[in-house]
């Protein structure tokens, strides 16, 4: 039974799904999620735990050809990860693939203590994030 307010899907729109598809079906395996249908018109994996993500392709006559994620709407997606070790794993996986690495794992303090995270975008611009805290609120 899901909880009141948790995540049941998040739905992302990329402007080639062919392109975007290896590098999310890659990032969200490692994270344990499933792929389990792909139609026409999206792509979804899901994880039990946290829920279903889909990709969809923008439509042709789209004038906004990259995500910018300081207009409005969605800024960036941060995944949690069970250690440090899971966060430089992922990390390597990036590098792998040829990955836009915005910041390394590291420390990042100014957002809580032991706050440890990697710093990612996938092919279109859209920030994503794994990050390790000691403790989770």
């Amino acid at each position: 039974m899901a909880s009141l307010g948790s995540l049941n899907h998040l739905s992302l729109t990329v402007s080639d799904r062919d392109r975007s598809e290896p590098f999310y079906n890659t990032i969200l395996q490692f994270m344990g999620y499933q792929p389990v249908e792909r139609t026409e018109t999206y792509t979804m994996w899901w994880l039990e735990t946290a829920g279903a993500i889909l990709i969809s392709s923008a439509k042709p006559d789209c004038t906004n050809p990259i995500h910018d994620r300081y207009s409005p709407g969605l800024h960036h997606i941060g995944f949690n990860a069970d250690s440090r070790e899971q966060v430089d794993q992922l990390y390597q996986l990036l590098v792998q693939l040829g990955a836009t690495i915005l910041d390394p794992p590291a420390e990042y303090n100014q957002y809580a203590p032991g706050y440890y995270a990697v710093f990612f975008t996938d092919p279109d611009g859209i920030k994503l994030e794994l990050v390790h805290m000691p403790i989770v609120p």
